[in-house]
């Protein structure tokens, strides 16, 4: 799934997004449902990231888990 243009939309006086269906339908959540938004920088681009869990692991962790896994086999 590429990239999706949203618009920040009042709701009741707070700046909202809306999210399209078929990114919620990627993602795998619905209405109820609850979100994290992180900031995180790619290159030096700063981005908004949505995740399903409170935390998002270091990208550092990830990259000794394949080096360990990669020594491994």
């Amino acid at each position: 799934m590429g990239p999706k243009q949203v618009t920040i939309e009042d709701w009741d006086g707070d700046g909202a997004i809306r999210i399209p269906d078929e990114v919620l339908q990627e993602l795998g959540v619905d209405v109820g449902d609850t979100l994290y938004v992180f900031e995180e920088y790619v290159g030096n681009v700063r981005c908004l990231v949505l995740s399903k869990t409170p935390q998002i692991s270091d990208r550092t962790d990830e990259l000794v888990s394949y080096w360990n896994r990669d020594g491994d086999e």
